[in-house]
């Protein structure tokens, strides 16, 4: 039977309403997804994604600097959308769930082409239904927007009347468009050249119109790639690394690698192995790498390729990173349409219908015209390409509308056709085994890796303690977890439990010895406990592997500083500022260092270089200060100072700093002394006014307040400041007896009840 390639206002209503109830259910889909703690924390691929289209919208719609990694179409959709309503999760997943509606609509019009009505409306309902389309739609990745740009360019091929020539630059432009959401349809394009030649037609006329829209879809990707990375990048560079995961010896690790040590170790691989920067020459080393491999050992190749065809076809939802079936937690309706109990539903069951579909579809007439023939090589050519990488439930989601049309022929085929049903079930029972042959039960717990981006979630929706319960979770499963245990110790470290925090990185640096950045933080967690001598082991440790870098060597000179160490102190300073000059934290250390030890000359040397790199910095202005009134106080056998061309300087660095900062009180501390030891009493007091305007509760500036008063006669308000000095004094001595008594208190209640 041949359908008939007319639809009527009948069959557009029945789409419509297959669309709408698609999108009810995806709405529904999204309203509980909502509740979770992952809807507004992006993880993995989708994080990278969302990194994208926020520096497209807030800093550059060229993009970054570089080569796209991943194909730009989403990132750019999401780009737009946080320019229309900022960075709003909520939208792109109504998009989206629209996307997915009209998806489940065009199965039922791409049905109608080829299929019997009732074929139509089943697979139509099936997909509006189907479990995995519905779950990822709610996430922020582009397997939907370019699964309707499949369908979109399928339907036009199977509807417009392609002896004319308009619609193969159509085609064309349709499938650059999808190729820039998922680039693995290119490979439709040399399938769809060679069913050209094939069929009936002007074959050069028809293939340059298709090329060429292509072209102008994607050319000015490439150019783009070139303008700003001086590399040639076809759409993006991230193809090569992709086929290796999928296509080695070790494919089983490789390709459950998740994004962290092991993953950074893999994308540096052409860096550190042949000394590789450029983008594309980083994905052709993968390549050649693989096709070594395919050389040197064609049988292993070969099997690794049947491995995965039969992972294709398998019922089971295979993750990638994120699992779907962990999703059902947060979902009633997701729960009732994907699940794993001895039969993975719902794929379990529609792949053996959709084998038998297939080849029943392939021997009959409807398959055997053009579009038939079209709609076979479709389909093929998108298994090819998923299986030449690797599969995961994301990349054959793009071919699962087209295999519910075949499995709803092999369901009516059977139906309707009495001499294949014997043999026919036969072979159903033996592809339902095979689809499900170890797909077992779910979970329900969930894997470790999953609960670690839930607690990634909880953290970064500010809710730590149900982030470490996941951590803790996590590391009880799996006590290597390198995420778990740093987001783990820096959560204590937050929390100010540096015990707990140090226990944590030593954890870690038994796994990962090497792990210099860990040493270093565990450095700094001995270093709030107060354990200086362990930290400046640490940190020593650290710096004998990597001598240049400075940031190790300030913290070895803070923590000899703090141990009361001041000689090997100023030699870590000196060293770190050798490597890193312009560190103003470090150099300002130093100058305190300095004048602790009494050298105010090499101390004042210092500030003055930090006020060439600093110069609206009042602090090292108030310093500076300070530092030549000492010098000139030097030798002086009274407190009472002359005006010197030092004090002069003084007094100007105070002023600027003033004025740089009129709200801070430092300046004016040292400005009033310095006038009060020039006997300048009217100005000094115009200063320390000033101070207890700006800290009304502090007792000493009322104490200078009433000196000052004193000494210029004015005896009343002198007497005020002395009153309002002692209030403030007997008030802060009442606070102290009882702070004192509750830290007795608790520790009493600490020995009643033991250590926590």
């Amino acid at each position: 039977m041949v359908p008939s390639l007319q639809i009527g206002r009948r069959e557009l209503w029945t789409g419509t309403l297959i669309t709408l109830l698609a999108l009810g259910l995806r709405l529904f889909y999204l309203s509980e997804l909502s509740t979770s703690p992952l809807f507004s924390v992006p993880v993995v691929d989708a994080r990278t994604y969302v990194d994208d289209a926020r520096y497209l919208s807030e800093v550059s719609w060229a993009g970054r600097p570089t080569p796209f990694w991943q194909p730009p179409l989403y990132p750019y959709l999401l780009g737009l959308l946080f320019s229309l309503s900022g960075e709003n999760y909520y939208l792109p997943r109504l998009l989206q769930a629209l996307f997915g509606a009209l998806i489940c609509g065009c199965t039922y019009l791409l049905g109608l082409r080829l299929f019997p009505p009732a074929v139509a409306l089943g697979a139509g309902l099936a997909a509006s239904c189907y479990g995995p389309l519905i779950y990822f739609g709610g996430e922020l990745l582009p397997t939907i927007p370019a699964l309707l740009l499949d369908l979109a360019l399928l339907l036009l091929l199977l509807t417009a009347p392609l002896k004319q020539r308009w619609p193969w630059l159509l085609a064309g432009l349709g499938l650059g468009l999808a190729a820039l959401a998922v680039s693995n349809i290119l490979l439709f394009a040399p399938a769809l050249l060679a069913w050209l030649w094939f069929s009936q037609g002007n074959f050069v006329q028809r293939s340059a119109l298709l090329l060429l829209g292509i072209a102008l879809v994607i050319a000015p990707v490439a150019l783009r790639n070139y303008l700003v990375g001086d590399d040639w990048v076809l759409i993006s560079h991230n193809a090569g690394i992709n086929f290796y995961i999928g296509n080695n010896p070790d494919y089983q690790r490789t390709v459950d690698i998740r994004p962290g040590r092991a993953w950074l170790e893999l994308a540096e691989m052409p860096k550190r192995e042949a000394g590789i920067e450029r983008p594309s020459a980083k994905s052709h080393f993968f390549f050649v790498r693989i096709w070594d491999f395919a050389a040197a050992n064609p049988l292993d190749y070969a099997w690794l390729q049947l491995y995965k065809l039969y992972l294709f076809w398998h019922g089971d939802e295979i993750k990638r990173n994120i699992d779907p079936y962990f999703a059902r937690r947060d979902s009633v309706l997701l729960s009732a349409l994907l699940w794993k109990k001895g039969v993975a539903f719902p794929f379990g069951l529609v792949a053996p219908f959709a084998l038998l579909g297939l080849v029943l579809f392939a021997r009959n007439s409807a398959g055997k015209t053009e579009q038939g023939r079209l709609f076979l090589l479709f389909t093929l050519t998108y298994m090819v390409s998923v299986v030449l990488f690797f599969v995961t439930a994301r990349y054959r989601l793009s071919v699962v509308p087209l295999l519910l049309l075949y499995a709803g022929f092999g369901l009516y085929s059977l139906w309707q056709e009495a001499q294949y049903r014997r043999k026919a079930l036969v072979a159903l029972a033996v592809l339902l085994l095979m689809a499900n042959v170890g797909a077992g039960a779910m979970d329900a717990e969930g894997e470790p890796q999953q609960h670690f981006w839930l607690g990634y979630a909880y953290e970064r929706n500010g809710m730590p303690a149900n982030a470490m319960r996941e951590y803790k979770w996590v590391l009880n499963q799996l006590p290597d977890h390198d995420d778990a245990l740093l987001r783990l110790a820096a959560l204590y470290v937050d929390e100010k439990e540096y015990r707990k925090a140090i226990d944590l990185y030593r954890q870690y640096l038994e796994f990962y010895p090497d792990a210099d950045r860990v040493r270093y933080f565990l450095g700094n967690a001995l270093l709030h406990m107060r354990r200086y001598k362990d930290a400046i082991a640490t940190y020593a440790q650290v710096a004998e592997k990597r001598p240049n870098w400075a940031a190790i060597h300030g913290r070895i000179g803070y923590a000899h500083a703090m141990a009361g160490q001041l000689g090997p102190a100023a030699d870590a300073y000196r060293r770190t500022l050798t490597l890193r000059p312009d560190s103003t934290v470090v150099r300002y250390q130093l100058a305190r260092l300095y004048e602790t030890q009494g050298q105010l000359q090499a101390a004042a040397a210092e500030y003055r270089t930090l006020l060439e790199q600093a110069p609206a910095e009042p602090e090292y202005r108030i310093r500076l200060a300070d530092l030549l009134v000492a010098e000139a106080s030097d030798g002086q056998a009274t407190a009472m100072l002359e005006q010197t061309l030092q004090t002069q300087r003084a007094e100007a660095l105070l002023r600027q700093a003033i004025d740089l900062a009129p709200s801070r009180v430092e300046g004016y501390w040292s400005m009033g002394l310095l006038l009060a030891r020039q006997n300048r009493y009217p100005e000094a007091l115009t200063s320390f006014e000033k101070i207890a305007e700006l800290v009304p509760q502090d007792p000493q500036a009322h104490a200078c307040l009433g000196n000052l008063y004193e000494r210029l006669g004015r005896t009343a308000e002198a007497q005020q400041h002395f009153a309002e000095y002692d209030r403030l004094k007997r008030k802060r001595h009442l606070q102290d007896q009882a702070m004192a008594e509750v830290e007795k208190n608790l520790e009493l209640v600490q020995k009643i009840l033991g250590p926590r």
